[in-house]
């Protein structure tokens, strides 16, 4: 028997979010009974989705749920009837053997009390797992785990009824992450003048004909993480916090959870189609690993890797032959060593599969568009938009990608990495169609560390990118069979309330008399960041081809922005020239105690924190976030739905559903 570390599964998950069986604490998310059935209850499937079903028979050994009853049954029995017919085993109905039994323990704590008592829970396990079967036919059914004596767990399950029509060829989706409607009119305050009360121009966002609003709820939690809510975009199948591609069950492995096919997955083996994945985060982030990895643990980055190159390997899953691209960051995870998978060099065994590798801007703008490309630009996430142009001094960081240690200063942006993006998916897989996915990643790492400044810059590059891909896709005539999607994975709760005088601001001696300079109602005034700083402010800046971005960062009248949710920090309400924030910092060597980091804003006031302390950055909140849709199929992307529904309407516009 296999026992399962105490809290092994939720103290990834706990620095994110609580997880528990009444509110804080659960003993598995999606089971509140003793029987469990992944996919759980209220699912919905694509019609020849391929996925996997965990049950597991649950034995708590002692803790409230105790009954005296410490060995689960082995004995259970698992059906599945479609609306109107008569129930079949699962090994009947997919025409597969009964798999073996499996047996284990875990451990978990009930509520807060136990965890500082140090009182875990025991339960003792039995399980099985099917794997990689699918729902062919559409409508309702009902599985249905019979176990102790005759008690039964009931999931209800749909398979939607998709009409199998392409119509559209191509989809780009971008994900703004963290993007909120609240953010984005912060972004467009500071990059587009007004006059009377009226913008003289717009961004790109704003101009789209369809806009939609998306809940994000996670499968177990009403606040999501980036992993389960990518892979509730890309699959249509919610998850748990921290996990990619998978329903998270009990066992100790991160790897061996029920998966799910991702719309990546889904398109290459049924269209053969190109599929290309860009982010200026590390390439092993959530939001670009949802696309091909299956692990509870989104911190499994090596394994994430090897994800891209070779799809799942660890059981029978669907053949994958990697992305046309890839573009990111990140490069610990490809450089051979003690960070990479296996220690293996992964620039070596990508080119070994007939990717051109490239390591800059330089050798991006010049690779060719006919063979698949890997493009890894800096250690961790790229540099920010506002270091990249403004304050580039921040660029001296080491970062370089080819291990040297060097500085990464040829490093494209958003835009550069979408745009040879589409050249070479459009070069080669003209005629199959491709699906792009394009995130601006630090949004959300910039909102985590309370950096608005540097958090708008990259939504403004996002929308700057959103713009020049569609004159692309008029370019190449492909703009009538592409859909284009700009949304958010989740969101934060930042707000704008006015504006700050921060000359006034930094002459003041005292805390509270500091609070003077901010200024609310008509006392706010209007943006300062469309009029140009005097010649020798370096952070006064024109830039051409039409793109929209503050002229003068750092102006005496700036925005009283703030989040929600935040740590104990200093606040001075000015851009930070040296790089990016770090609000808070540990008190203490051992234990995550985190405190105001006086050297953050100097010249700023305490703002009290209101997370918990072992919390140094701000968190995501339940915001709904929107959806901009152009082309084919945009009508169905207006309204407010679920986060799934954006996979399935992209699977109904690329015709992926199979009914047989």
């Amino acid at each position: 028997m296999i026992s399962r570390t105490i809290l092994s599964w939720a103290a990834a998950a706990l620095s994110l979010v609580s997880i528990a069986e009444g509110q804080s604490f659960r003993r598995l998310g999606t089971c509140p009974t003793l029987g469990c059935v992944l996919p759980p209850d209220q699912t919905d499937f694509l019609a020849g989705q391929y996925f996997d079903i965990r049950l597991e028979v649950h034995a708590p050994v002692n803790g409230s749920e105790a009954r005296g009853r410490p060995t689960p049954d082995t004995a259970f029995t698992f059906t599945i009837a479609k609306k109107g017919r008569r129930p079949q085993s699962a090994a009947a109905l997919f025409k597969i053997a009964e798999p073996p039994l499996e047996r284990w323990n875990f451990t978990w704590y009930e509520d807060y009390f136990a965890l500082d008592a140090k009182t875990p829970s025991l339960v003792n396990v039995a399980s099985k797992i099917y794997r990689r079967v699918a729902l062919y036919e559409p409508g309702d059914y009902t599985a249905t785990l019979t176990y102790n004596n005759g008690s039964t767990t009931t999931a209800s399950w749909l398979v939607r009824d998709l009409v199998q029509v392409k119509k559209t060829k191509n989809i780009v989706l971008f994900i703004g992450s963290r993007m909120t409607t609240n953010m984005i009119s912060a972004a467009r305050l500071i990059a587009h003048k007004t006059v009377n009360g009226r913008y003289q121009s717009r961004l790109q966002m704003d101009q789209f004909p369809v806009l939609g609003h998306q809940m994000t709820h996670s499968i177990d939690s009403f606040i999501t993480d980036s992993a389960n809510s990518a892979t509730a975009l890309y699959s249509g199948h919610k998850s748990t916090v921290n996990a990619l591609g998978v329903y998270r069950d009990s066992s100790p492995s991160p790897f061996d959870d029920p998966r799910f096919e991702s719309i990546a997955e889904i398109f290459q083996r049924l269209t053969r189609g190109g599929v290309g994945i860009v982010s200026t985060a590390f390439i092993a982030d959530a939001t670009p690993a949802a696309f091909t990895a299956h692990t509870s643990d989104r911190g499994q980055y090596g394994p994430v890797v090897d994800s891209f190159l070779n799809g799942a390997t660890n059981y029978t899953w669907v053949n994958w032959t990697g992305p046309d691209v890839l573009f990111g960051g990140g490069a610990e995870q490809f450089l051979p060593g003690r960070t990479s998978y296996r220690g293996q060099d992964y620039y070596k065994l990508f080119a070994g599969k007939g990717y051109n590798v490239v390591l800059n801007n330089t050798a991006l703008s010049s690779t060719p568009n006919n063979a698949k490309t890997l493009g890894i630009f800096s250690t961790s996430n790229l540099p920010v938009w506002l270091d990249r142009n403004v304050y580039k001094r921040n660029l001296n960081r080491g970062n370089s990608p080819d291990g040297k240690k060097a500085n990464a200063t040829d490093v494209p942006g958003l835009k550069q990495m979408t745009l040879k993006a589409i050249d070479i998916l459009n070069a080669r897989h003209r005629k199959e169609g491709w699906f792009l996915m394009s995130e601006a990643a630090s949004i959300d790492k910039q909102m985590h560390a309370l950096d608005y400044d540097r958090a708008l810059g990259d939504l403004l590059e996002l929308d700057d990118t959103v713009k020049n891909t569609l004159a692309k896709l008029k370019q190449l005539g492909s703009d009538k069979e592409t859909l284009v999607l700009v949304t958010a994975d989740h969101g934060h709760g930042f707000d704008v309330a006015g504006s700050v005088d921060t000359k006034y601001l930094n002459a003041q001696t005292t805390d509270r008399r500091k609070r003077d300079a901010i200024g609310t109602y008509q006392e706010s005034g209007l943006s300062q960041y469309v009029i140009p700083g005097a010649p020798q402010d370096t952070s006064s800046l024109q830039f051409s081809e039409g793109a929209a971005f503050p002229a003068n960062w750092d102006p005496r009248y700036t925005l009283f922005s703030a989040v929600g949710a935040n740590p104990d920090h200093r606040e001075n309400y000015q851009v930070h020239k040296d790089g990016p924030r770090t609000p808070a910092v540990n008190s203490t060597a051992k234990d995550d105690d985190y405190i105001v980091n006086y050297k953050d804003a100097v010249t700023g006031f305490l703002v009290n924190g209101t997370l918990p302390v072992d919390n140094s950055q701000g968190v995501h909140s339940l915001t709904d976030v929107p959806v901009f849709a152009e082309g084919p199929c945009q009508e169905l992307f207006g309204g407010v739905y679920n986060n799934i529904d954006i996979f399935f309407n992209m699977a109904a516009c690329l015709g992926l559903a199979r009914t047989k």
